[in-house]
């Protein structure tokens, strides 16, 4: 088998930087420890939000389950309006009647007037 050579200027045998038995490892575990319970924290805040929305959404569903059959009545409603407001006829053809209108009382009056002519 071949010979293990260590590299110069490492003495004692130490391969890398420290691992996982380093002096900082008990620090940096506690550290995270302490951030996970503060994330924990903030994820029960969290979820206790969610829950009242749930429970806010759930009533706003409640009072607008009705609002949707009186849309469909008001719809109902414009529509017959719509029809009524597409019967009135335009200006035009008001002058057109108004005219004709003009138009035959005055053939009627001429009529009337040469029928007793003395």
């Amino acid at each position: 088998m071949a010979e293990v050579v260590q590299f110069p200027g490492r003495g004692g045998g130490h391969t890398g930087g420290g691992g996982p038995e380093g002096p900082m490892l008990d620090q940096r575990v506690a550290r995270l420890e302490d951030d996970m319970k503060d994330v924990k924290s903030m994820l029960k805040s969290i979820d206790g939000r969610l829950a009242a929305i749930e429970v806010f959404l759930a009533k706003v569903e409640g009072r607008f389950t009705g609002i949707e059959g009186r849309f469909t009545g008001i719809e109902g409603r414009l529509a017959g309006i719509e029809g009524r407001l597409q019967s009135i006829p335009t200006t035009w053809q008001i002058i057109t009647i108004l005219s004709a209108l003009l138009f035959g009382v005055a053939a009627i009056v001429f009529a009337t007037g040469n029928f007793f002519k003395p």
